[in-house]
């Protein structure tokens, strides 16, 4: 039997998702066809990549609602499917690498900035064999110096209570966007909803994805949205890890007692790719 926090998460990530007009799709991945949205789901038999696939309602809880070429309906793992061409030309199974005109550098002039950009406005999701099982809240939670404790190049799911959802600045990684929807969403998690400032962990939507997930059927990727929906909630974040070491001097981790610290470490889960909302 399904637990209750595996109950609460389907029904409330599986209300918002509409239907979708069904896709041609392959399979990317080995993957698992479910009964449901989640692990917490059976398995009706495994997928192979290249196995062709229809796309019947778009991403729900991080899975996609499918239809294999036999004719067996279920759910796979969003991240595994890789959509085929609509027929102009384009492909929908990843956000655009130019967004709005901008590239991934953005406007940065400087070239450490012009990588940290690419790094940020990443938008290829990370497989199971990216994500670091070592990499938990608690993880990245625990103190001192942290620079090299992980790489960009690993991905991560973390689980943590949503304390505060903020609308980003005019930063060069989204070329001075001012507007709000083209700008980045900063969401602070800690392990209880009290925790102070220092013990908290950012992750952040770009607009790439929060353009990806509208266009899928995901309408709530907006700041305002992601407020209303995960402030105080316990929330599984996936995406790629970033150390933004431009905030490393406000740090605890990177600068132990500084009075300007306004998060634990520097490390960061950016860009979120996936999130799924688990309970109070």
């Amino acid at each position: 039997m399904r637990s209750f926090a595996a109950a609460v998460a389907f029904l409330v990530a599986l209300a918002p998702a509409p239907a979708v007009h069904a896709q041609a799709a392959v399979i990317k991945h080995d993957a698992n066809l479910r009964r449901g949205p989640s692990t917490s789901y059976g398995i009706i038999r495994q997928l192979h990549p290249d196995d062709e696939i229809e796309v019947l309602a778009g991403p729900t809880t991080g899975y996609d609602s499918v239809r294999t070429a036999g004719g067996d309906e279920g759910w796979v793992y969003a991240n595994f499917v890789r959509l085929l061409s609509d027929g102009a030309g384009t492909s929908t199974d990843q956000p655009a690498v130019v967004y709005r005109g901008c590239q991934p550098e953005g406007s940065a002039a400087q070239e450490y900035r012009r990588a940290a950009n690419r790094l940020k406005n990443r938008v290829t999701t990370p497989t199971q064999q990216d994500i670091a099982p070592t990499v938990t809240l608690a993880a990245m939670l625990a103190g001192n110096d942290d620079r090299t404790r992980w790489q960009p190049t690993q991905g991560a799911a973390i689980t943590g209570i949503v304390v505060d959802v903020k609308r980003g600045s005019e930063e060069t990684v989204n070329c001075g966007a001012t507007a709000k929807q083209y700008q980045d969403t900063h969401i602070e998690i800690a392990l209880a909803l009290g925790d102070p400032t220092t013990h908290r962990v950012i992750v952040e939507v770009t607009p790439r994805w929060r353009a990806y997930m509208a266009a899928h059927g995901v309408k709530w990727w907006a700041t305002d949205s992601l407020k209303a929906r995960l402030k105080g909630h316990r929330v599984t974040f996936t995406g790629w890890l970033f150390f933004d070491g431009e905030h490393a001097d406000e740090a605890e981790h990177t600068a132990p007692g500084a009075p300007g610290n306004w998060r634990a470490t520097a490390w960061e889960v950016h860009p979120v790719t996936q999130i799924v909302v688990n309970q109070p």
